[in-house]
């Protein structure tokens, strides 16, 4: 791995998963009969690029008319979706696990476009200090 790989490695995270339910987090929503802020417990705290693209995909992958009932987003740890509980199991949760997948999918390929710049900049920057260096100073 070079340099450049090594210095972004550093930043760079596993795929996000889907723990699990916080059952103690979840909540009903203030004002409502039937919907829950359902907390979903995460294997690590995305970073904010992550969660701009779960936020992207997320609109993406549900229908338009779903999207404001069925809001989801990130919370340190948690994923925090806002549905009805007889829907989590059957809908809401297999609609967060593809939104999920789809993230750490662009997530890692921004990621490896980032590392391919970086290591092309350096490559450049090597070359042109073997050109200085080879330089005759007579």
């Amino acid at each position: 791995m070079s340099e450049a790989s090594n210095n972004l490695a550093v930043g760079v995270r596993g795929e996000i998963r889907i723990l699990g339910i916080n059952r103690e987090k979840t909540r009903r929503v203030d004002g409502s009969d039937s919907a829950y802020r359902v907390y979903f417990e995460l294997s690590e705290a995305p970073s904010a690029l992550w969660r701009e693209t779960f936020d992207r995909e997320w609109k993406t992958l549900i229908p338009a008319e779903l999207v404001q009932w069925q809001e989801a987003g990130v919370d340190g740890r948690f994923l925090v979706i806002h549905c009805a509980l007889q829907d989590v199991a059957n809908s809401s949760l297999p609609q967060l696990k593809d939104a999920v997948a789809s993230t750490n999918a662009s997530h890692t390929k921004h990621v490896e476009k980032q590392v391919a710049e970086q290591e092309r900049q350096v490559k450049v920057w090597r070359q042109e200090r073997k050109s200085v260096n080879d330089w005759p100073t007579h």
